[in-house]
C-alpha cells in the first residue's frame, strides 16, 4: 500500500516537496537525507476535533509519539512557528468505516500554509463508526498522518535552511 507521496498525495498536501518517499518510509528518508528533517519547523497542535469521549486524548497521545519518531518538534503554542488544527471524522463507508483526517497548518501570521488530509478505510463495520477506533486504528491513523505532516513541514523555510552543526 506504499504510495509515492510526491505523486499519490498531490491532492492531499498543497505544497509538498519534490521528493519520492514511500508512505511509511518517511523516517528512513529523513535519516538518509532524501527528505529534510522538519525538526526546525516547530509546531503546536492548537486544536484537535476528534470524535466522542476520550478519542481526541487517546489519538493525541499516539500522535505525539508518531510525530517525535518523524522529527516533528511539538511545542507549546506560544513557542511554535506553526500552529496545526486537526480534525478527525469517522463514517460508515462502502467497505467498512472511513476515517478521515485533516490538518490545517498556519504560520505565525495565522495564514493557512498547508492542508494535509487523507482517508483510511477500517474493515470494521458498525452503526457507530467511532467504535472501529481501537488502539490499532489509532496507531495506523497517527502514523499515516504524522508521515504526511512531516513531509509538509519538510518544505518550510526553517527545514530547508542549511543546518549549522553545533560545536561541542
Amino acid at each position: 500500500m506504499a504510495l509515492v507521496l510526491a505523486a499519490g498525495l498531490a491532492g492531499c498536501v498543497d505544497n509538498i516537496p519534490d521528493v519520492a518517499v514511500s508512505r511509511g518510509d518517511v523516517r528512513q528518508a529523513i535519516a538518509r537525507g532524501t527528505l529534510k528533517s522538519p525538526r526546525p519547523a516547530t509546531v503546536a497542535l492548537a486544536s484537535l476535533d476528534a470524535g466522542p469521549g476520550d478519542t481526541a486524548a487517546r489519538f493525541k497521545a499516539v500522535f505525539d509519539k508518531a510525530a517525535a519518531e518523524r522529527d516533528i518538534t511539538l511545542v507549546e503554542p506560544q513557542a511554535a512557528r506553526y500552529l496545526v488544527r486537526g480534525y478527525l471524522s469517522a463514517a460508515p463507508g462502502e467497505h467498512g468505516t472511513d476515517v478521515a483526517y485533516v490538518y490545517d497548518v498556519f504560520d505565525a501570521a495565522q495564514r493557512r500554509m498547508e492542508r494535509v488530509s487523507d482517508t483510511l478505510t477500517l474493515p470494521a463495520v458498525s452503526t457507530d463508526p467511532w467504535a472501529a477506533f481501537d488502539d490499532r486504528a489509532l496507531a495506523s491513523l497517527a502514523g499515516r498522518s504524522a508521515d504526511d505532516l512531516a513531509v509538509a513541514l519538510a518544505s518550510t523555510p526553517e527545514a530547508q535552511a542549511p543546518q549549522v552543526a553545533s560545536a561541542h
